[in-house]
């Protein structure tokens, strides 16, 4: 009986130390440090450094909502973002005024408003026109990144840099949900 009762006890301490932390089941795992990529400067007569673009959606019935902006970053010289956001039938209810911003400090999107997606958006992203010298693409790669600048893994069709073009495309992201995704190296 002394036995049964020491194996009992070692079986609820096992049991309930595996289980002393909540996790979400639906979170994904931090995996490295990372370094986002960053955006030549715009030259000229700009002062954006930062370009959104709205539109409403209805999530019941889905739509695609693309976007396009370009600067200057010296003479001859643009860099161009070309932005695809696809909401299947079904992704939220209602409709909702969503937003695209992206920045000239790196290459990254901000989308609101925070929400989430019962069938996830597939998102593709083109950005031309970078100096990508630096970048390893072995390492490359399109996360998303949390306020407090944690990454977290995306699922992604492809991710792709072309050298000659300066050109890093992510096709077809998973996002489940609106925040900040960006390249990372």
């Amino acid at each position: 009986m002394k036995h049964l009762l020491t194996l009992i006890g070692l079986f609820a301490i096992l049991l309930f130390s595996g289980c002393n932390e909540q996790t979400e089941i639906n979170s994904p795992v931090a995996e490295r440090e990372y370094k986002l990529i960053s955006l030549p400067t715009p030259t000229g007569l700009t002062v954006e450094s930062i370009f959104t673009q709205n539109m409403v959606i209805d999530g019941d019935i889905g739509a695609t909502f693309p976007a396009e902006f370009s600067y200057e970053s010296g003479p001859d010289e643009l860099v161009t973002i070309n932005s695809n956001l696809n909401f299947l039938a079904g992704a939220f209810a209602g409709t909702v005024d969503i937003t695209q911003s992206f920045n000239t400090e790196s290459a990254a999107v901000n989308f609101g408003p925070s929400m989430q997606f019962s069938v996830a958006v597939q998102y593709t992203l083109t950005i031309s026109g970078v100096d990508l010298t630096d970048v390893n693409p072995s390492t490359l790669d399109f996360v998303y990144i949390a306020e407090d600048g944690t990454i977290y893994d995306c699922e992604y069709e492809s991710v792709s840099m072309d050298l000659s073009t300066g050109t890093l495309t992510v096709v077809n992201a998973e996002l489940h949900h609106f925040s900040r995704y960006g390249f990372v190296n």
